[in-house]
């Protein structure tokens, strides 16, 4: 006697002989009709939630603040003066900033 993983025992004949089964017998189940409708249905239970999703978003969406109307302000006059930057009289010019170090480094660290 062969015990299997269940504890079930076989028989040595039953465990040597040979079943033929066709290619239909053998599949795990139907594929057709029966598998599309489902598919169907579920897309269209998707789509039926994803709509009153969208519904529900919508009617608790608050608007306020896409409806304010933006003003554009006044033109401002073109006749101002400019800026002088120029230093004093006996004054330096105050350097301008630089995005690195103005003075090299070497590469050997000393």
């Amino acid at each position: 006697m062969v015990v299997h993983g269940r504890g079930n025992k076989v028989s040595p004949e039953d465990t040597n002989r040979r079943v033929k089964i066709s290619g239909a017998e053998a599949r795990q189940g139907r594929l057709g009709r029966p598998v599309l409708m489902v598919l169907i249905a579920s897309l269209v239970l998707a789509l039926i939630a994803w709509a009153g999703a969208e519904i529900f978003g919508e009617s608790t969406d608050n608007d306020a603040a896409t409806q304010i109307q933006e003003t554009t302000p006044a033109a401002k006059d073109t006749d101002q003066g400019t800026v002088d930057n120029t230093p004093a009289t006996g004054e330096q010019m105050q350097p301008a900033p630089v995005d690195k170090n103005p003075t090299p480094q070497t590469g050997s660290g000393g």
